[in-house]
C-alpha cells in the first residue's frame, strides 16, 4: 500500500505552480513540522527546505521529534528536500519552544512557489510537557493556543495572497483555535483549514460558535480508528476517514495512512472498536469536573517528571520504579476515586436511567439502607453457605445478560441496524450467552467461574480500599477501617485465586465475615457522625 513517501516521490518532481495544494500536501507539511530545525534556522532567517535539510545533515543525524520516529521518517525528510516541490518551499518563522510551565510549541510557515503562505502547528512531541498540555485541553485553555493565535495572526497579516492553515494530533487542534480566533478580515484571507486527526474544544471552555463562523474551511482527516482526533469531536464543514496500514491506535501516524496516485484511500465510517474506546474515555471525562482533571493530569504528569525526566523515553528508562510511584500516587487522586466517580457519572446517567448507577446512588445516599442490605445479605451468607455463591452468581450473570441484550438493542436501533458499527456489543453478547449455556451444561463449571469472580470482586475491594486509605489521610477511624478491610480482602482474594480445593461454603463464609464487618464499621461511622451533629 502506498504512503505519503510514495507522494513525494510521484509528485515531487512538480512544482505548486504547476499542480496547485493538494489535501496530500497537506500531510507532507504537517509531518515535516516535526523535523528538529532549532540548531539549523537562526532567528528571523529564510531558508528553502533543501537548504535547511543540508544544514541539519552536515549537523549530524537528522532529529525527528515525533514520538516513535525512526529512521524512515528522517529518510522520508531528506527525500522531500530533494524534490523539487518541496525542496523549493521557503521556510520562514521556525518556532520551537519548551519550558517547564506547562507550555510546549513549534510551528513554521511555508512559502510555496505558487506565493501560497502555509502556516503549520507541530503535534506532540516525546516531551513530558507536551503530552500533559495535551491532557490540560480537557479542563482549560493552554499556553500553546494563545502562541498558535499570536503566530497566525502576524503571518496571516503578511500573506501576499492565500492563506491555509494545518497541522497533525495537537497540532490540529492549534489550527483550529488560531483559525477560530482570527478577526473576520484576517478569515477571509485563510482559504482551508487541515485538521489531521487532532482533538477539538472542551465545550466548558470554548464557544463553539466560534468554530461555526469558519467550518466551512476545515476538512478534517481520521484514520479509521481513531481516537485523538474524536476527542471533544468538533463538527466541522468536511469530514475524510482515510485507510491506514497500521494496527489500532498506531494509525495516529500519517505515515501509515493509506494513498494512491489518484488521491486518498477513504472508507465510510470509524472502526467499531474505536467507536466503543471514545464512549469510555467521554464517559470517563465527563465523571469528572474540571477541578478533577486539573488534579487528576497534574497528579500524573509532575510525577513522571519527578525523577528529573523531561521526555516520554528518559521516564520510560528509569524502569518499574518510576511507574510504580506514578500507580501510588494516582491510587490517592480523587480523580480517581470510584465512589465518587460513580456518583458523578450517575448524573448524567440518570437521563438514561441507568439501573447500575442509580442503585449504587441510592445506596450512598441512604446509608441506613446500605448497613440493611450488608447485614441482610451476610445472614444469607451464613444461613445457606451451601448453595447460595453459585445460585447469587448465575442470576448476577444472567441479568448482566439480559441488560447488555437490552442494551445492545437500544445501540442498533440509534444507529439504525448498523452492526458492523456496533459489532464489539454483539460479539459481547454473544460470548456472555454462550458462557451462561456453558455453566448449564458443563458440570462444575459454574464453580469456578463464582470462584474466580468473588476471588477478583475481593482484590478490587482490596485496591479502592487502599484508594480510600491514601485520601483519608488525616482521619485515623478512616484509616483504621480502610486498612483493615484492605488487608482481609486482600488475603482472601488471593487465598481464593491461588488454592483450589476450597468448599462452596467456605466462600460464603468468607463473604459473610467481610459482610458483617462493613456494617460494623457503617454503624459505627454513623453513630460517630450523628453525636457531632449534636
Amino acid at each position: 500500500m502506498a504512503h505519503i513517501s510514495d507522494y513525494v516521490k510521484w509528485r515531487g518532481d512538480l512544482s505548486f505552480k504547476e499542480r496547485p495544494f493538494r489535501i496530500e500536501d497537506n500531510f507532507i507539511l504537517s509531518e515535516l513540522v516535526y523535523t528538529d530545525l532549532k540548531d539549523v534556522i537562526a532567528f528571523d532567517e529564510e531558508v528553502s527546505l533543501s537548504d535547511a535539510v543540508e544544514r541539519a545533515k552536515r549537523k549530524g543525524p537528522i532529529k525527528v521529534t515525533r514520538a516513535g520516529a525512526g529512521p524512515e521518517d528522517m529518510a522520508f525528510v531528506v527525500s522531500c528536500g530533494e524534490s523539487v516541490r518541496f525542496g523549493n518551499m521557503i521556510l520562514r518563522d521556525f518556532q520551537d519552544i519548551v519550558d517547564h510551565s506547562d507550555k510546549q510549541f513549534a510551528a513554521v510557515t511555508y512559502i510555496l512557489d505558487d506565493g501560497t503562505t502555509v502556516i503549520t502547528y507541530r503535534g506532540t512531541d516525546s516531551t513530558i510537557i507536551g503530552w500533559k498540555e495535551d491532557f490540560m485541553i480537557s479542563y482549560t485553555n493552554v499556553p500553546s493556543q494563545e502562541m498558535a493565535l499570536d503566530y497566525a495572526r502576524k503571518h496571516v497579516d503578511m500573506a501576499p495572497g492565500r492563506v491555509i492553515i494545518c497541522g497533525h494530533s495537537k497540532g490540529a487542534h492549534l489550527a483550529l483555535f488560531a483559525a477560530a480566533h482570527l478577526s473576520e478580515e484576517q478569515q477571509n484571507k485563510v482559504t482551508e483549514v487541515y485538521m489531521n486527526d487532532g482533538p477539538g474544544f472542551c465545550e466548558d471552555v470554548l464557544n463553539r460558535e466560534l468554530i461555526d463562523r469558519i467550518k466551512d474551511k476545515v476538512t478534517k482527516i481520521t484514520p479509521e480508528y481513531s481516537v485523538i482526533g474524536r476527542l471533544f469531536e468538533p463538527e466541522p464543514g468536511k469530514n475524510i476517514i482515510i485507510k491506514s496500514s497500521a494496527m489500532a491506535i498506531l494509525q495516529h501516524n500519517m505515515q501509515s495512512w493509506d494513498i494512491c496516485e489518484s488521491g486518498l484511500i477513504t472508507c465510510e465510517d470509524h472502526a467499531p472498536e474505536s467507536y466503543l474506546l471514545n464512549h469510555l474515555i467521554e464517559k470517563f471525562v465527563e465523571g469528572m469536573d474540571l477541578g478533577a482533571r486539573e488534579n487528576f493530569v497534574d497528579t500524573l504528569f509532575d510525577s513522571m517528571a519527578e525523577g528529573g525526566a523531561t521526555t516520554i523515553k528518559e521516564f520510560a528508562a528509569q524502569g518499574p520504579a518510576a511507574f510504580e510511584n506514578i500507580m501510588f500516587k494516582m491510587a490517592g487522586n480523587d480523580a480517581l476515586n470510584l465512589k465518587n466517580k460513580a456518583e458523578n457519572i450517575k448524573k448524567e446517567d440518570d437521563k438514561s436511567r441507568n439501573i447500575f448507577s442509580r442503585v449504587w446512588g441510592l445506596i450512598n445516599r441512604k446509608r441506613l439502607v446500605r448497613i440493611a442490605l450488608s447485614l441482610v445479605l451476610s445472614i444469607l451468607c451464613f444461613s445457606f453457605p451451601d448453595f447460595a455463591m453459585e445460585s447469587v452468581v448465575f442470576i448476577l450473570v444472567v441479568f448482566v445478560c439480559i441488560y447488555e441484550v437490552v442494551l445492545t438493542a437500544r445501540h442498533l436501533k440509534e444507529s439504525n441496524w448498523n452492526f458492523t458499527k456496533e459489532r464489539p456489543r454483539v460479539s459481547v453478547c454473544i460470548v456472555l450467552w454462550v458462557m451462561v449455556s456453558a455453566l448449564l451444561v458443563k458440570r462444575g463449571s459454574l464453580f469456578v467461574i463464582s470462584s474466580m469472580v468473588i476471588g477478583i470482586i475481593l482484590l478490587t475491594l482490596a485496591y479502592q480500599n487502599l484508594i480510600n486509605f491514601k485520601i483519608y489521610n488525616d482521619k485515623y477511624f478512616e484509616r483504621f477501617r480502610y486498612s483493615f478491610e484492605g488487608i482481609v480482602t486482600l488475603l482472601l482474594g488471593s487465598y481464593i485465586l491461588l488454592v483450589p480445593d476450597i468448599g462452596n461454603s467456605w466462600y460464603m463464609y468468607s463473604c459473610g465475615f467481610l459482610l458483617l464487618i462493613d456494617t460494623i464499621f457503617e454503624l459505627m461511622k454513623a453513630i460517630r457522625d450523628s453525636r457531632k451533629k449534636r
